[in-house]
């Protein structure tokens, strides 16, 4: 054996350590698991197939699928492009860089094909410090961009809950009292906050940069864009996952209203979770407290209008009464000159599959339900609640109107008791 190969076998794996280290891939724990695969499949000398990485690289069971499902070539996509952002970092300009050659699952190493940087900095952006540089990658900006606007709008957050904390503790015994609340802190199960999201994914036209970051409405998880890019193989090299989605700016409003009712007192809430990240066991085992707009409600959807009298209209800015056949109308968040705009916002309790208590503060768009959130967090709010509910599990629509940001408080458009039992669920 030549003296060159062991060079490369130590600089491989010197790569493959560094890259770990770095962070890059702390975010996807598949991601490093699979470079960690492909190094050990480097050093046995063999080349594995799709259904090996599949299986031995992802975990994924024995009956996978490589025919039907697109995941490897995904997955090996986002590291490939993790690789490339590793690099266009400035790190270790001088050294050789690991690919992942196209249409292959091995590693390898390849020269340096970026110019070093100069050492007078030509651009104001090359000047910036490291962090900036990092950003400069398009598709590591975007991401960046919107983390630190969320760090940003979390931690105002936080500021504005420790004031709302100060003054409403006092109000918060009878707040959990009330018949909306009470369920939640009569036991020791843990109360999950679940926020509706909606997810994004990274879209280039063929090239190695991301152009734009798409929302499909057909499309709200990884494992959906997995299956569509499942069935249409041509768009795998151009859309991929960045573990990316978001919040309406209405969520974080009413997460803070909330805040001093749930971290208050003898029970503390659980935790908050995306509802793209809701799982059987949440459904079976928590309390739920649904934050978000009605076209987030993911999972928990056919479950709401199981229970409820209500069924969806032409969109989410819609619902029918399925006894009369009422039509309730929201604003479609397109602004009309001179008119005011009628805002609905959704409120319901029901019991869950095991009897745990699932609570939905759904608004159809920004407005509804931040004012929603200022009635059921307010005394006066809870209490007309109370003067209309007996206990039983129940629905309200409530409705609000306004010009832009400014609105009335929310109104108590409409209120019923709901069945113990969910109705078998309703196609719309």
């Amino acid at each position: 054996m030549s003296d060159t190969a062991p060079a490369a076998e130590d600089e491989i794996a010197q790569q493959v350590r560094e890259i770990r280290a770095s962070g890059i891939l702390a975010r996807s724990k598949h991601l490093d698991r699979l470079l960690e695969f492909l190094h050990r499949c480097h050093l046995d000398g063999r080349v594995p197939k799709e259904f090996e990485v599949a299986v031995e690289g992802l975990g994924r069971h024995a009956g996978f699928d490589a025919t039907q499902d697109a995941l490897v070539r995904v997955y090996i996509h986002k590291l490939r492009r993790k690789l490339d952002d590793y690099y266009q970092q400035g790190t270790r300009p001088d050294a050789c860089r690991l690919i992942l050659p196209k249409g292959e699952y091995r590693l390898q190493l390849a020269a340096p094909t970026d110019p070093l940087p100069s050492s007078k900095p030509s651009t104001p952006l090359e000047a910036a410090p490291r962090l900036w540089q990092r950003i400069a990658n398009l598709a590591r900006r975007h991401t960046r961009l919107l983390a630190f606007a969320l760090l940003a709008s979390l931690l105002l957050n936080l500021l504005l809950a420790g004031q709302a904390l100060r003054q409403a503790t006092d109000d918060t015994p009878q707040l959990r009292a009330s018949v909306l609340w009470q369920p939640l802190f009569a036991d020791t199960r843990p109360v999950v906050v679940v926020l509706g999201d909606y997810y994004l994914f990274a879209e280039t036209d063929g090239d190695d940069r991301v152009r734009r970051l798409v929302r499909d409405f057909e499309i709200n998880s990884p494992g959906d864009l997995a299956s569509q890019l499942q069935q249409h193989p041509s768009r795998a090299e151009r859309q991929f996952d960045v573990g990316l989605s978001y919040l309406s700016t209405s969520t974080g409003y009413a997460l803070n209203r909330l805040g001093a009712l749930l971290n208050t007192g003898p029970k503390k809430a659980w935790g908050v979770i995306l509802a793209s990240e809701l799982t059987p066991e949440n459904l079976r085992n928590s309390h739920l407290i649904f934050v978000g707009h009605l076209s987030g409600l993911g999972l928990l959807e056919p479950l709401v209008f199981a229970h409820s009298g209500f069924r969806l209209g032409r969109g989410y800015d819609e619902l029918v009464d399925k006894a009369s056949g009422q039509h309730f109308h929201s604003a479609s968040g397109i602004a009309h000159e001179n008119a005011a705009a009628n805002h609905l916002a959704y409120l319901s309790s029901f019991q869950g599959p095991t009897g745990n208590r699932i609570v939905i503060l759904a608004g159809c768009r920004d407005a509804g339900l931040r004012e929603l959130a200022d009635a059921v967090a307010s005394p006066g709010g809870v209490a007309a609640l109370d003067e209309h509910t007996g206990g039983a599990p129940f629905e309200a629509l409530y409705q609000t109107s306004g010009f832009g940001s400014a609105t009335t408080p929310a109104r108590l458009l409409l209120h019923r008791s709901l069945a113990p039992q969910a109705a078998p669920v309703e196609g719309r």
